[in-house]
């Protein structure tokens, strides 16, 4: 008797639903017959899932958002069982995570949810992350629900730090741009922080974190381009300044692997982080120009030094590390730009150098008084060129700084090295810029040259040249001549000619700073070849004016000092002053390469009785070559004036030449000559 009832009222039911069903066939479609007959199957089996469930998607079908909320609601409370009722729950949370879409349903539905109240919203997202067995999108979830109901963080929030921490651990992560670390440093930490102020948390978890997020941050910016699989090439994120990146992250969304603003989001958390720790750290620390920064920081260094406290040293270790990174990361970005961009980027790298002032010939050329200034810091002077040189300047000298204080106690330098073994400081091949830089900074130049070669084999195409004028600059500071201007005759050899005059170089103006200067630059020709003329011209000068000196080395130099005329004046009389002492000059190859006439008329002065009648073999054949060719010595110096005269005539009518071109040619042919003058 009670199978037939039982089975009566399951027909009922189906007929119900059937009726309801017909009404919405294409052929007569009477939405408002359909509702009334799912009024009538609700009221008459409240208790029944599958006419509550047909009534919601009735109102699903018509778009009634309200009325879809509601029964969805009701369904939550009286069948929280039912799996179909968790499937379209489910749907419905999964969309809310992922990017907005074209698509009207995914629309609609997250509208639907919305119109729920706000506990029902707050119970499906906790029950459903509970139903949920895969890690990722259970934390996804609580992370969702944290996000719309703030008061949950503080129930959820350091479980859920927790979940993420040991699923990282558990899945063994290699590399720590992943999707637990992402959620766990992105998303999650920063909520936590921002609720709760005291968590009941050892020291030594909050300093995890910290480690965490520094490593996080660090390897997201400077990941190998290989790594970002974005398809996004806009200019911002094409930038070395850019404020957002996206990279591929298995296991997350796309909108999820965009991280906004790495950098400044780091510095913020260092903060939050600090201050749960009640560190003596200014809320605008990272927001004040670098000097103020590193000010605040060797403050807080002096504190703890008079404390002796290992809480204020790790404070002071923290804050100078990311700051250091910070640093050296917006310097490496800018001198190599392909290190984070990949070949896509266009910039041109930067090159950090001596800078080379022409003093008087009886002063000690400025590198060289490099050696005994060890006291204060070198002066960075910025090529015009480029329009941010300040600020990379001050990331540089900012970056220094910070090593230094790292390495200046025991105990810095202890804990320092600690930071680079977990974070495996060793693989960050980027770095080996700003190595170099600090130690020719430093004046330290054997090291900087051993570095250089010690990597050699891994310095890319478009960072050769600055590698090679690198070292060329630091073998010329060590006095070893002939080294750096074979360096320096290669880079000319490679550099492009465009048949252009590139425009005039400040190289040589002095900014009136004492002590070392550093020169930082463009690696293009039209920076690189006035460097290069200088630095020979700096060699051949050291050379030319010692107890060694020849007249190749001065005939050399006149060639040279064409290139920058009439800035090289100065230093072109004091190679006539030299001449005039010597009262000669043997250098044969004059009339190729010189063709300067202001250069041309004070030589040829020379000759006469108000120059001082010195006595120049100057002429393509040597005068001693002319005098044993003729058959008769007698008239020999007459013939000899008059072939001066007319040579010098001649060599007038080829003022008009490009002076680039020709300093390239003479650079190219008389290689050898150069390198023996300089031996």
């Amino acid at each position: 008797m009670a199978a037939t009832m039982n089975e009566k009222a399951m027909s009922d039911e189906v007929w119900l639903i059937s009726r309801a069903r017909a009404c919405m066939k294409p052929t007569k479609s009477d939405p408002y017959a359909a509702k009334a007959w799912m009024i009538t199957a609700r009221s008459l089996f409240p208790n029944n899932f599958s006419i509550q469930f047909e009534a919601y998607s009735l109102e699903k079908a018509g778009k009634n958002v309200k009325e879809a909320a509601k029964l969805l609601e009701e369904m939550f409370v009286l069948f929280p069982n039912e799996p179909q009722l968790w499937e379209e729950i489910q749907e419905i949370l999964e969309i809310l995570q992922t990017e907005m879409s074209a698509n009207s349903h995914k629309n609609f539905l997250t509208e639907i949810f919305a119109a729920v109240s706000t506990p029902t919203q707050c119970q499906m997202l906790l029950s459903v992350a509970q139903k949920i067995s895969n890690t990722l999108e259970q934390c996804r979830l609580l992370l969702l629900a944290m996000r719309k109901f703030p008061n949950l963080v503080f129930e959820h929030g350091l479980k859920l730090l927790d979940t993420l921490q040991q699923a990282e651990l558990e899945a063994k992560m290699k590399y720590p741009v992943n999707c637990y670390r992402k959620l766990f440093v992105c998303d999650v930490l920063p909520l936590v922080l921002q609720k709760v102020k005291k968590p009941e948390l050892p020291a030594a978890q909050i300093y995890r974190w910290l480690q965490m997020s520094v490593e996080f941050y660090i390897m997201f910016v400077t990941q190998s381009p290989s790594f970002n699989t974005s398809s996004s090439n806009s200019p911002e994120l094409l930038s070395p300044t850019k404020l957002s990146n996206r990279v591929s992250i298995p296991g997350l969304f796309d909108k999820e692997c965009q991280v906004s603003d790495p950098w400044g989001s780091l510095l913020k958390l260092i903060i939050l982080l600090g201050q749960l720790m009640d560190w003596d750290v200014p809320p605008d620390l990272f927001s004040e120009p670098r000097e103020i920064q590193y000010k605040n920081i060797y403050s807080m260094y002096n504190r703890a030094r008079q404390s002796r406290s290992p809480e204020q040293t790790r404070q002071v270790l923290y804050t100078t590390v990311v700051l250091f990174l910070e640093c050296l990361y917006t310097y490496v970005s800018s001198v190599d730009p392909q290190s984070f961009l990949g070949p896509s980027a266009s910039h041109t790298p930067l090159v950090l150098m001596e800078k080379f002032e022409n003093e008087s010939a009886d002063e000690e050329p400025q590198a060289k008084k490099a050696k005994v200034q060890t006291e204060s810091s070198p002066t960075i002077e910025g090529a015009e060129s480029i329009s941010n040189a300040s600020r990379i300047i001050n990331s540089f000298t900012t970056a220094f700084k910070c090593y230094e204080l790292m390495h200046s106690t025991a105990d810095l330098q202890t804990e320092f090295m600690k930071l680079c073994e977990i974070w495996h400081m060793e693989t960050w091949t980027w770095m080996g810029h700003f190595q170099t830089d600090m130690l020719i900074y430093q004046g330290a130049f054997a090291d900087a040259i051993a570095h250089l070669q010690n990597f050699s084999s891994t310095i890319k195409e478009n960072m050769q040249l600055r590698s090679n004028l690198q070292m060329a600059c630091c073998f010329y500071c060590l006095q070893k001549y002939s080294k750096a201007c074979e360096l320096v005759l290669n880079v000319i050899k490679d550099l492009p000619y465009t048949h252009d005059r590139p425009p005039a170089s400040n190289l040589a103006e002095t900014s009136g700073a004492k002590g070392r200067q550093l020169w930082l630059t463009k690696c293009t020709e039209s920076e690189i070849l006035p460097y290069c003329i200088q630095l020979l011209l700096a060699a051949l000068k050291s050379k030319a004016f010692s107890a060694k000196g020849d007249d190749t080395s001065l005939g050399h130099m006149i060639v040279l000092l064409q290139y920058d005329w009439p800035k090289s004046e100065a230093l072109f009389f004091e190679v006539l002053k030299k001449i005039k002492q010597q009262n000669s000059l043997v250098y044969n190859m004059f009339f190729n390469y010189v063709i300067n006439v202001d250069i041309l008329e004070e030589i040829a002065f020379l000759k006469t009785l108000e120059g001082g009648k010195v006595n120049l073999d100057i002429l393509p054949t040597s005068t001693k070559v002319i005098a044993q060719q003729r058959t008769v010595t007698r008239g020999v110096n007459k013939v000899v004036k008059e072939d001066f005269k007319l040579t010098m005539v001649k060599q007038m009518g080829r003022s008009d030449e490009p002076v680039e071109k020709l300093i390239r040619t003479f650079l190219t042919n008389e290689r050898i000559s150069i390198l023996k003058a300089l031996a």
